[in-house]
């Protein structure tokens, strides 16, 4: 195949922990792309079982590494320092790819520089692949705002949803890559940071599949794990160099406001009550304090 400039390689990090099950469907929907200049990387993340090398060993262009267990965080950054594309991809083990979903993609990431990153609304299926007949994304009144300088409307409440995102390498700099001390939540953190320095696009239409089932190992469905991100994520923009105090304070309110509500969610019998000064005037104080 001949390359162009307009061929560029992605790098598609795929980690996998202790769960053969769905991988090759994974891998296998990266190969069936109609967009062909990419390589796919397996990040083992400590399996107890090696599954992952010999399932890579059947295609082309797709990369086994093996480290020890540090969690999703720590896979993914290992992965992107193995990436050797100009846009990155992530995809994890239980989830899969529309066919069209890098053509699509790389084709705005080629035709707008200003975009740093794209992402798109993504089906949910059953353990088996089967559509549930349901979209994780944007609403229809909110397609809008997934799109551009997003920060100040997604901070606190919308994040990129995971399968679905293609990023450009350079994006991911010293102080903007996944925090590895966050075991749960670790995607809301990158996005809600990587959203304060770049720009997004979204396609408004299911590019990835999202499997939905009832296994209490997936971190996602710990919900009780992300009392206290909000903190986390708050101590991360001051980490990125953030000095501003009005910027800094408005990032405590709507971190505030998520944490809280997440908390009483959970906590219906004992809910956080937050006065206007709390949340508006003393809202870092308030945050660093608040007990999750």
């Amino acid at each position: 195949m001949t390359l162009n400039k307009t061929n560029k390689l992605v790098s598609v990090v795929i980690p996998t922990y202790n769960r053969e099950k769905y991988l090759e469907k994974a891998i296998f929907s990266v190969i069936n792309q109609t967009y062909k200049n990419f390589e796919v990387i397996i990040i083992d993340d400590g399996s107890k079982e090696n599954y992952a090398e010999s399932i890579c060993e059947k295609y082309d262009n797709c990369f086994y590494f093996y480290k020890k267990n540090g969690g999703l965080s720590s896979a993914r950054n290992y992965g992107i320092s193995k990436a050797q594309g100009e846009y990155i991809a992530f995809l994890d083990d239980d989830d899969f790819w529309r066919e069209d979903k890098l053509q699509k993609q790389v084709k705005v990431l080629n035709s707008d520089k200003s975009v740093d990153c794209v992402h798109s609304s993504a089906s949910v299926v059953d353990e088996k692949g089967i559509k549930k007949g349901k979209l994780i994304g944007a609403s229809e009144n909110k397609i809008h705002k997934r799109s551009g300088d997003v920060f100040w409307n997604a901070l606190g409440r919308w994040v990129v949803k995971s399968p679905t995102p293609l990023i450009r390498k350079k994006v991911f700099t010293s102080d903007l890559l996944f925090d590895e001390t966050i075991k749960v939540g670790e995607d809301v953190d990158f996005y809600q940071r990587m959203f304060y320095k770049h720009k997004v696009f979204y396609i408004n239409e299911p590019l990835a599949f999202y499997r939905e089932y009832n296994d209490f190992n997936r971190l996602s469905l710990q919900s009780y794990k992300y009392l206290g991100l909000e903190k986390k994520i708050y101590n991360n923009f001051v980490k990125m160099g953030i000095k501003n105090p009005f910027i800094l304070s408005k990032i405590a309110s709507k971190l505030l406001d998520s944490g809280v509500k997440r908390y009483n969610l959970l906590n219906p019998q004992n809910k956080i009550k937050l006065r206007f000064l709390d949340k508006c005037i003393f809202s870092i104080n308030t945050l660093n304090k608040i007990k999750f």
